[in-house]
């Protein structure tokens, strides 16, 4: 750690860093548009010109580039100086020679840094009077505005897509004043985390375009600091709303998660709050009511049901609605989990107890510096943002394996990608584990791949395992663990939990509550079932069980904020606010306890579930305390945390699942010669599925089979074929990819629902002729 003066003030600087970075980091402003934190120094945009005087007394200054200048100690350097100044104007004039001037209408407006430099630094007039340089905007898809004549060429769009986020399909074309940015053709982005163009580009080449559509000015947009929903990682964000409507989400710096980005299911997943289908009034009996009639109808079908009753709180509701829905079960005698599939319940409870038998899950900022990964599952569809992360890790030489049934984008990065039929999952698992203790395994030719495998994590110095949860057994997720153990303590174990609140969720649940719960519904000794935040009705796997079972019930009693299939057979409907529209706590991958704040309320009265839950205690002669003395009745160490902060994490009993006596695990059938497995997308979330920008990019529904099955099976590219399941059949056209296991076919989340299968299970295939 050193020291230098800008202008008489001391930055203090450490090993490595430019004079830029320094002053930033010290909140002294130099001027610049192509240095970004996450991107490095360029030197493409001349801007951030200063004066250095040499340490020679008898030399004069000199101007250099303030991001390509090393610090170092004793330096002097003043940003002032009048030669700096002189650059600094020029560079601005130039650029504005072709700029248009659309300040008025222009949707950077507010946050434009072309502005605040032309401000800060510029000539406060125009001399050229000649023809403007002018382009011609690409259609980037239905997330994106391209508006090429604001470019200032700073190139940070493609060092972000294609050096960061690892993209190909949009770059930098012609030459000299004639650069474009853009793609060879129009069509959308195709990297999942194209909308960070819309926070990265100083001018509004790219913009929102889902914000265009009902746009405001920044400065009359209502902020306040969030957690995205979406997935398991916690992403901070900074949603933005104006007249009692949504409007964008853009991303809130956290240093150890997602830092400067999010995907784009958490930029664009946010459209589901102003869906037209949401439910925005009371429910009863398919009629809409006033909240007060909704209460007293559900108080009364509880007490007529004299207290047979259940549960399901949800891995996307928030700490303190499902604490207090466990609260008000517990009360009545009721039964309380925040899983409708058994499976995905003791698999996400597994994982729980793994990460607190073995250590805390590492951070998105830990994972970028791991030098191997053996990853399990796509998890650019369950945890954009952990793709990331091991993209930036990639970028510095770590070794990616992959065991994967369906197509996952990481593929193209791995080192060693294995296609395996999800029944074989457990098996490499164990088989790696017993790998990792033979002598000599690297030159073991009959082991390999696997052996490629073994040899990079056990030469790695920080390594790491992941899974997708909501693709694995629980007796994958304990071979995990295994493996880990195994490995030593250089190794770290993460999984990809299904849901933004699954970690909380579980520490909440007890495994086997999901199919006592199903089979007390079925044999009619729970007549009230109480949803908040899930929809067991529209399960993949359990659904048709479910929707059978219903028919048993008094009375189904729902609390969401989208319109769900079990939303929608609700015999009392409460809608509640969405994740913006109240405070509350998520608990991410790591553990980590987050706090979000309301950010507006609509016009509606849209309470939250904890206090939905609340008021029907009262109106059952019940009376609950408040959320924050429940989960501190639960967890005697809970502190709310305060929004806006990093978090912390939560110090909970371990829990207990001897794994032979707690997994109750689905056995499939193996009678087929088939196996589903789920091909998912980043879109593929329950609230993004009512975004309609992002599910404009939903890819086309067909069956997914690795081209040597197809040709045992008499199939090409384009066969049609029958796909049959227990709760229903289904008509797809076949895609060759070489991404999809041997016997298995990848099929999208909706057809498993249609079908009735879930991941792993058996479909039967008719060729249709």
């Amino acid at each position: 750690m050193g020291t230098f003066l800008i202008d008489g003030h001391v930055i203090p600087f450490k090993p490595g860093d430019n004079i830029l970075r320094a002053a930033l980091e010290a909140n002294i402003q130099i001027p610049h548009f192509c240095y970004h934190a996450a991107l490095g120094s360029l030197g493409a945009c001349r801007l951030c010109a200063v004066e250095i005087n040499s340490k020679d007394s008898g030399k004069a200054p000199r101007v250099a580039m303030a991001c390509l200048e090393p610090s170092e100690d004793g330096l002097e350097v003043s940003v002032s100086a009048i030669a700096a100044q002189q650059i600094r104007q020029h560079v601005i004039e130039f650029l504005m020679i072709n700029h248009p001037h659309d300040c008025p209408i222009c949707d950077e407006g507010g946050e434009c840094h072309l502005q605040d430099m032309t401000v800060a630094c510029g000539p406060p007039y125009r001399r050229y009077r000649g023809r403007k340089r002018t382009f011609l905007n690409q259609d980037l898809g239905p997330l994106i505005h391209h508006e090429m004549n604001r470019c200032i060429t700073c190139y940070r769009c493609t060092r972000f897509y294609q050096d960061y986020a690892l993209g190909n399909d949009l770059g930098a074309m012609r030459l000299r004043n004639e650069v474009y940015f853009g793609r060879f053709q129009d069509g959308p982005l195709e990297n999942p985390f194209a909308g960070n163009l819309v926070e990265v580009c100083p001018t509004g080449v790219f913009t929102d375009a889902i914000f265009r559509q009902r746009f405001a000015r920044v400065w009359d947009l209502k902020t306040a600091p969030s957690i995205c929903p979406h997935c398991s990682v916690g992403c901070n964000t900074l949603p933005g709303a104006r007249d009692g409507t949504l409007r964008r989400v853009r991303n809130r710096a956290h240093p150890e998660l997602n830092r400067w980005f999010i995907c784009d299911r958490g930029r664009y997943g946010h459209q589901y709050s102003e869906h037209s289908t949401r439910p925005l009034a009371p429910r009863v009996s398919g009629a809409d009511t006033s909240y007060h009639d909704a209460l007293t109808a559900a108080a009364l079908q509880i007490k007529l049901a004299q207290n047979r009753i259940g549960g399901f709180g949800s891995a996307r509701e928030d700490m303190e609605g499902n604490a207090m829905l466990q609260a008000l079960l517990n009360k009545l005698g009721g039964v309380f989990t925040a899983f409708c599939d058994p499976e995905l319940e003791t698999a996400t409870i597994a994982a729980v107890s793994a990460l607190q038998n073995i250590g805390n899950a590492p951070s998105l900022a830990d994972i970028e510096q791991i030098d191997a990964a053996l990853i399990i599952g796509d998890l650019t569809a369950h945890a954009p943002m952990i793709d990331l992360a091991l993209r930036q890790a990639y970028r510095k030489g770590a070794k990616l394996a992959l065991l994967h049934s369906s197509p996952t984008l990481l593929a193209q990065f791995a080192t060693t990608a294995i296609s395996v039929s999800p029944r074989e999952v457990y098996t490499r698992l164990s088989r790696l584990c017993e790998l990792v203790n033979i002598e000599s395994i690297a030159n073991d030719m009959t082991e390999a791949p696997m052996a490629d495998i073994v040899a990079s994590l056990m030469g790695a110095r920080n390594s790491l395992l992941i899974g997708a949860i909501e693709t694995l057994t629980a007796y994958e997720v304990f071979a995990l663990e295994k493996l880990a153990t195994t490995l030593g303590s250089d190794t770290r174990l993460a999984y990809a939990f299904p849901g933004a609140n699954a970690y909380g969720a579980a520490l909440l649940s007890s495994a086997g509550n999901a199919s006592t719960m199903l089979e007390a519904v079925e044999n009619g000794k729970i007549r009230i079932l109480i949803v908040a935040g899930n929809d067991p009705l529209g399960d993949s796997r359990f659904g048709s069980r479910w929707r059978a079972a219903c028919h048993n019930l008094s009375a189904l009693i729902v609390l969401d904020c989208i319109s769900t299939v079990t939303a929608k057979a609700a015999d009392i409907l409460f809608p509640v606010a969405a994740w913006t529209e109240r405070s509350g706590t998520f608990i991410n991958y790591e553990g980590r306890s987050q706090g979000f704040s309301s950010v507006f309320h609509r016009s509606e009265y849209l309470p939250s579930v904890a206090e939905v839950i609340t008021n029907l205690g009262q109106y059952l002669g019940r009376s609950l305390p408040d959320a924050e003395s429940v989960l501190c009745d639960i967890f005697s160490d809970f502190q709310t945390p305060k929004p806006g902060t990093t978090g912390s994490l939560i110090t909970v009993p371990a829990l207990t699942m001897p794994i032979t006596a707690s997994i109750h695990s689905i056995q499939k059938s193996c009678n087929s010669t088939w196996q589903a497995a789920l091909a998912s997308w980043y879109g593929d979330e329950a609230l993004a599925s009512f975004a309609s920008g992002l599910m404009a990019l939903t890819p086309e529904t067909v069956a997914l089979i690795e081209p040597t099955s197809a040709v045992n099976a008499g199939l090409e590219n384009g066969s049609q074929v029958k796909l049959h399941g227990p709760a229903g059949s289904m008509v797809l056209p076949v895609r060759l990819n070489q991404g999809v296991a041997t016997g298995t076919i990848a099929i999208a989340r909706n057809v498993l629902v249609q079908l009735g299968v879930g991941h792993g299970d058996s479909l039967e295939l008719e060729q249709v002729l």
